[in-house]
């Protein structure tokens, strides 16, 4: 009895370290990648990458101080916490891409704002989002989209500063801002 009980604590450990180890290597993947953190890096796979000296305009280009608003332009404002379009929104925004395109000299930059409820991060991310909705929507009217970009202001630059229905709602906007060629 004595050398079944040795054999047993003995070889329990041995196949359960066996065991183990054999389930260790199952899901792991085989890229055909070093993994060897303490050697060469990782090789990634190669990326075209533009050269510097083509002439694509892209909306990263598309920034800078030199954007003014024009009276003719008319900004939208937005539901709380929402980016979505209205009705009201479209048919402003319509009367705009008509401006924006019988101007062939107007690069557009639209910025996104937001009320000060809620973080910056979330704020800046919801400004992008209603930055991005009136720029798909100019795109869909017809307006070239390499002379469109958008930035986020997210609470940084609001048109009021108390904390009422009112002023809260001026701040969710998006404004369409022009820069002549």
């Amino acid at each position: 009895m004595r050398k079944n009980t040795l054999f047993l604590v003995l070889a329990l450990p041995l196949i359960a370290g066996f065991l183990l180890s054999s389930c260790n290597n199952k899901n792991r993947k085989n890229s055909g990648q070093t993994t060897d953190m303490t050697g060469d890096t990782v090789t990634m796979p190669g990326m075209d990458i533009l050269d510097s000296t083509d002439t694509l305009t892209t909306e990263g280009e598309i920034r800078g101080g030199e954007f003014l608003a024009q009276t003719n332009v008319r900004t939208i404002v937005f539901d709380y916490d929402r980016y979505e379009l209205s009705e009201d929104s479209r048919a402003v925004l319509q009367a705009n891409a008509a401006l924006i395109k019988a101007r062939k000299d107007w690069t557009v930059l639209v910025e996104g704002h937001c009320d000060d409820r809620g973080t910056v991060e979330y704020n800046l991310a919801l400004g992008q989002k209603r930055a991005k909705a009136v720029r798909d929507y100019y795109v869909r009217l017809g307006v070239p989209e390499s002379a469109i970009g958008t930035i986020s202001y997210g609470e940084e630059k609001p048109l009021c500063s108390e904390a009422t229905d009112a002023c809260w709602l001026s701040n969710r906007r998006a404004e369409t801002k022009i820069k002549v060629k």
